[in-house]
């Protein structure tokens, strides 16, 4: 840690889950244990400027805050660092937080492999499983030890790629500081990023300007650099303290659009298209485009690099080889441009939220005020279902109780329209978590997959099929129950099941979670053919959690959408008329 620079919020409350876990495996108290717990949530619940809060001396008027964590936040806050963590962090091995990164892998079960076979890294666990000691060990089994093996593989899998929503950040960090330079006349962030990919490796910032030298200076001021790795006059590289390459790359503005299409990739769709210049006797690179006598052909946009080749420019969030250039050629012979594809602009509003009423962080009246914040003239809550205990799933009591503060809420938002559903755990037979009278009170219902990940393809591929095949269906959630960079899908035939949600007129949830992202931007075009309904959808745990709708639309253009092909992008009165249509009980 610097000694200079003050830790954030969300640094703090993640550095403090990071030493309840060390103190876990270390064989802490339970009760010290729980404090930094504890005190982890309730300080990312807390709202409020935390440096004043630290200055007046008032950390612990936060509930679930006590003097010990308040010491150690005022040393982080003021300081950037502390004593305590550094003692904490010496009690065991730092590779230990690496088995911790493994799916299933919790600090009660490291504890049980460091404190029982002395297992100190990955590898090691590696060679345990594959010698079948893992498997010995009280409260482990062969299935642990497979699923184990398996959550290794992907660790080593996702290796150095990270969430959409953090390479944004880091990107808009390096962006802002390159575009500001005197002398900038373009700057933008092309790579996989442009392309609005799942997730990213490294981040390509573009800059145009004659002169490169302060564009590189600011670049390597940027706060947050681990490490530089290279430094040249018009290229350079940086590790962000997130962990994330970033490479500078600055070329002359008249350069700017062919660079910016080039870097932007895919490599398939560049390749395609070079292909189809050299078919005409012409050059294309990250330079320009020459004709057959070796002219440099304009290019000021990347527009016109298209133009040139006959072809209707291609959004850059299409550019992955998948027909997208048969398509921009087909365009263009009918003088035809690309529909315009979904905005956030375009959402209206949005089902499937949480609250405290289950496992959100913040009341029903907050979720439903900062959605009107953010303009939306209609919002759904769906707090867990009764059989999802461990995020204080509602009783039928308890429904009727949100149900009544949903109405006195309604009073305060006339403007809006605010509906009443449930995020319905599927069973395991493929039925609702609640009798059918209680789920047909409910203005929808979404029904996702929580429990029994590892049935067989054709169990799981049933038990979706009856609870999309249930009367009070409205909204499928979380199709594949993919955690990017984490897990995969369970296995189901999502083609089949995509063609019941059409047959249904369930809705289909792109769920917005940055770590979701799910359904996959691959089925869109087979969502197309099948004509299913997709609606956007953010699984808000908070407030700010709304704001992830934003990624959904990220995902929504790459499918190539419209605003007419996603369900919330509809106004009140046909979006009413939607839900009504699939909620038959």
């Amino acid at each position: 840690m610097s000694e200079t620079s003050s830790l954030s919020k969300d640094e703090i409350c993640k550095t403090l889950v990071e030493l309840g876990h060390i103190l876990e495996i270390s064989g802490s108290s339970p009760f010290k244990v729980r404090a930094f717990a504890n005190g982890a949530r309730a300080l990312e619940n807390w709202q409020g400027d935390l440096v004043s809060l630290v200055q007046d001396g008032k950390v612990t008027s936060i509930q679930g805050i006590g003097k010990g964590l308040a010491g150690l936040i005022e040393e982080w806050v003021l300081e950037g660092e502390s004593e305590a963590e550094e003692e904490i962090r010496s009690l065991v091995p730092e590779s230990l937080l690496d088995l911790l990164k493994i799916a299933g892998l919790g600090p009660k079960k490291v504890r049980v492999i460091y404190e029982e076979l002395e297992i100190e890294s990955v590898d090691e666990l590696e060679e345990a499983c594959q010698e079948n000691r893992i498997q010995a060990l009280a409260g482990f089994g062969q299935t642990s030890e497979n699923s184990i093996l398996k959550g290794i593989n992907n660790l080593r899998r996702f290796a150095g790629r990270h969430l959409v929503s953090q390479a944004r950040a880091v990107a808009q960090r390096f962006l802002d500081a390159v575009k500001s330079v005197p002398g900038v006349e373009r700057a933008e962030v092309a790579g996989s990023l442009r392309r609005n990919r799942e997730t990213i490796g490294d981040i390509d910032v573009l800059v145009g300007t004659l002169d490169p030298i302060p564009v590189r200076e600011a670049f390597m001021s940027v706060e947050g650099i681990r490490e530089v790795m290279a430094e040249g006059e018009t290229k350079s590289r940086i590790l962000s303290e997130e962990g994330v390459g970033v490479d500078l790359r600055v070329v002359e503005p008249v350069a700017f659009a062919p660079a910016l299409h080039y870097f932007t990739g895919s490599k398939e769709h560049n390749t395609r298209l070079r292909q189809r210049a050299r078919e005409r006797g012409w050059k294309l690179n990250e330079y320009g485009l020459w004709d057959e006598e070796g002219a440099a052909l304009p290019t000021p946009e990347e527009q016109d690099i298209f133009r040139h080749l006959d072809m209707a420019w291609i959004p850059p969030e299409l550019r992955e080889d998948l027909g997208e250039l048969e398509k921009a050629a087909d365009l263009h012979s009918r003088s035809a441009e690309w529909e315009p594809l979904i905005s956030e602009q375009d959402v209206k509003g949005v089902l499937h939220c949480h609250s405290t009423w289950s496992d959100g962080k913040a009341t029903l009246r907050e979720m439903v005020q900062a959605a009107s914040d953010l303009g939306w003239v209609y919002y759904g809550t769906a707090d867990h279902s009764r059989t999802a205990s461990y995020a204080g799933g509602l009783s039928i009591e308890q429904l009727a109780e949100q149900r009544a503060e949903l109405e006195e809420i309604r009073g305060d938002f006339p403007h809006m329209t605010l509906l009443q559903g449930i995020e319905s755990d599927i069973l395991a037979d493929g039925s609702l978590d609640y009798p059918d009278e209680v789920l047909a009170e409910l203005d929808y219902v979404v029904v996702s997959v929580h429990s029994s990940f590892s049935l067989p393809r054709a169990e799981q591929t049933a038990r979706i099929e009856n609870a999309l095949r249930h009367p009070a269906t409205t909204v499928w959630g979380h199709p594949t129950g993919r955690l990017l960079l984490q897990r995969d899908g369970y296995e189901i035939d999502l083609d089949y099941l995509l063609s019941v949600a059409a047959e249904e007129k369930v809705i289909v949830e792109l769920n917005a979670h940055p770590r979701r992202l799910d359904l996959d931007w691959r089925w869109g075009r087979r969502v197309l053919e099948l004509g299913v309904d997709i609606g956007i959808h953010p699984d808000a745990h908070s407030t700010q959690g709304l704001r992830d709708v934003e990624y959904g639309v990220a995902v929504a253009r790459k499918m190539g959408f419209n605003s007419s092909q996603v369900t919330n992008c509809m106004n009140p009165e046909e979006y009413l008329k939607r839900l009504n249509l699939c909620h038959k009980s």
